[in-house]
Order: C-alpha cells, then structure tokens, then sequence
C-alpha cells in the first residue's frame, strides 16, 4: 500500500494560507525546576545538529523541525513523501487560527472537533450544515460564546 500512496499538502482555503499542523516537540524549562541552567544545557545540547539530526531521521520526518536550519536535513529529501512536511513550521497556522493560543484553542484541539466534523461528512454521518452547526455547538462550550 506504501507504494501506492503519495503525500502532499492540503489545498489552499478561504484564508490563503496553509492550515497544516505539524507536530512539534516542545522544549522548555519550569521556573520552579531545581537546575534551570543543566535544563538548560541539556536542550542546547538535544539541538545540537551531532544530535537532532539523527531524531529527527529515527522519526521519519513525523515531527517538523523547530530551527529552520534543519529545513536542510537528509530526512526532507531521501524520500520524496516526506518532503511535503519540510516546511510545515514556517507555513502552518497554528490551532487558535487568528485568535490566541491558550486553553479555549487547545481545548478544541484536544477534543477533535474539527476531525470529527469532516468525518461526520466523509462518512456520510451528516450534512456538511448539520456537522458545522454541531462543531461550533462543541467549540462554544469552550470560547463560552
């Protein structure tokens, strides 16, 4: 099946933009951590092209790279499926879409609206009005609108 199957972006929408979303792997320190600077470090250190690179080879290109510079690593080009996903970061919108990212943003996020939205009208589940109507019922509860 691998064979048969190519990889490519979504069209373009109303909004002109790429609506991708790629994963990322966060990297950050608490303020309450014991040992802020060996946190510190330890990032530096991950990020380091000696080591980054291979994760990011051993991923298979399914996390997106978060410095540029890697926009030039192996992964993007010794397949040609994974190129698709080389510069998700710098063309995505992020979940919030034009409003802010926090819990009302990753709350709707977390709870799949949007996937179930399309698939209710992939499957034949709903009409595209009536999985739009419900999805916006579902966000709502977290924008409180």
């Amino acid at each position: 099946m691998t064979d048969d199957i190519f990889h490519t972006s979504l069209p373009i929408g109303v909004t002109g933009k790429a609506t991708e979303v790629n994963l990322t792997v966060p990297a950050m320190v608490f303020k309450y951590t014991k040992f802020p600077n060996a946190a510190k470090d330890y990032i530096r250190f991950m990020m380091e092209r000696e080591q980054y690179v291979p994760w990011q080879t051993a991923s298979i290109g399914y996390f997106s790279q978060p410095l540029r510079a890697y926009e030039k690593s192996p992964i993007w080009t010794v397949d040609p499926k994974h190129t698709t996903y080389r510069e998700t970061m710098s063309t995505m919108l992020w979940p919030s879409y034009s409003g802010s990212l926090g819990y009302a943003s990753a709350g709707v996020l977390a709870d799949f609206i949007m996937v179930d939205m399309l698939a209710q009208v992939c499957s034949g589940q709903k009409t595209a009005k009536d999985a739009v109507a419900e999805a916006q019922k579902r966000a709502e509860r977290y924008y409180r609108v």
